[in-house]
This record gives structure tokens, sequence and C-alpha cells, in this order.
């Protein structure tokens, strides 16, 4: 099972597009009391698609990455079925105090059948029927607090947040890199590539 499709990447938004540098959680508030969003951490790291049969990561650029797990790693990813392809960050080339942590954030394919037309919610549900270890962790979810999480991210280790509606539909393409998906909004904190 090899299909190279990335899932679509976040929209890029201010957390307060009034005020970019100097953030108020106005904005924040008004798209968590909608109910129709959830918020994510957003790790500073590579990220990968995971093929569970062979256990190779590759990145967005259709390049294989040189990562190979260590033994605690690979056998947290053996617990997840065969015939699966993971999307996750793989949080170890950019941050120093964390090595070999993967966070799984979306399933492309589950037992040898591809997710394609289903919703990001339909992904999280598979997801919730797999546990966190020490190395390979299930992406924690919030409902509410999002202004609280993302003054929390450090914009190191944890960039932000990342906001996504249960309801967007799952767009895979081959293009290098993805193109945009307006259900998904990344919500960084300032850094020195800080722009809009």
């Amino acid at each position: 099972m090899q299909l190279y499709y990335f899932p679509n990447r976040p929209v890029l938004v201010a957390a307060d597009p009034k005020d970019p540098i100097n953030p108020k959680p106005d904005w924040l508030n008004e798209q968590e009391a909608t109910g129709k969003w959830i918020a994510e951490q957003k790790w500073n790291g590579d990220n990968a698609l995971i093929y569970t049969d062979t256990m190779e990561f590759w990145n967005r650029y259709h390049r294989q990455l040189k990562y190979k797990p260590i033994p605690k790693v690979l056998t947290e990813l053996e617990k997840w079925p065969k015939g699966s392809i993971l999307n996750a960050e793989l949080v170890h080339t950019k941050t120093k105090n964390i090595k070999n942590k993967i966070i799984v954030h979306c399933v492309m394919a589950w037992k040898r059948e591809y997710l394609i037309g289903k919703t990001w919610g339909d992904s999280r549900d598979i997801l919730e029927t797999m546990p966190s270890g020490d190395h390979v962790i299930v992406s924690p979810v919030w409902k509410k607090g999002f202004w609280d999480l993302y003054q929390a991210a450090d914009g190191a280790e944890i960039e932000g947040i990342i906001l996504k509606n249960p309801k967007g539909k799952l767009v895979f393409s081959a293009a290098s890199p993805p193109p945009e998906v307006p259900w998904m909004r990344k919500i960084r904190k300032k850094s020195k590539k800080y722009a809009f």
C-alpha cells in the first residue's frame, strides 16, 4: 500500500486579524463561541506520513525521511493496524529538549481503507480508539479555552494552535506542497518567521 497523497494544509491566520503583532483574545473567542471548531496544539517538527506496513516516514515534498524509529517507538507504532497511513508531526528534528516523539493528528488510511472523502471528524473518531504512549501520542483536542491554549504555546516547541472543523472533508493532494483548506486554521505565536 503506497499512496502518495498528503492532507491539504491549514490556512495560516493571525490570532487577531486586526492586530497580528499584538493579538488580543477577541477573534479566537469568537471562533470558540461558534462551537464549530476544535483546537489542537501545533508542534514544531517535521510533518510526516507514516506507513504502518513498512514503518516508512515520508514528507510532503515526496521525500522519504531518514528517521528510523528506536525500539521503544517502534513497539508503540506496531500497535497501530497494518495497512494504515498516519499523518503526524515528528517532533525531534527542530527541538532540543524532545527526542523520539510522534504526535499523530490524522488518519489517511485505516486497515487498508482510504479515508478520502471522509471528514476530519471521521478520522478523529478512529484516533480516539488508539492509546497514547510515551513516544507515539494521539494529538489531544480542546473544545474551549482556545486563547489560553494559544497563550501557553512557547513559539519554539509548540508553535501555536490549529483550529479544525470536524465537518471538514479530508482532501488529499499529490501537489508538493499540498494546497490549503479553509476548514483548518493555523495560528502561530510570534517568531522570527512571523508574517501574514
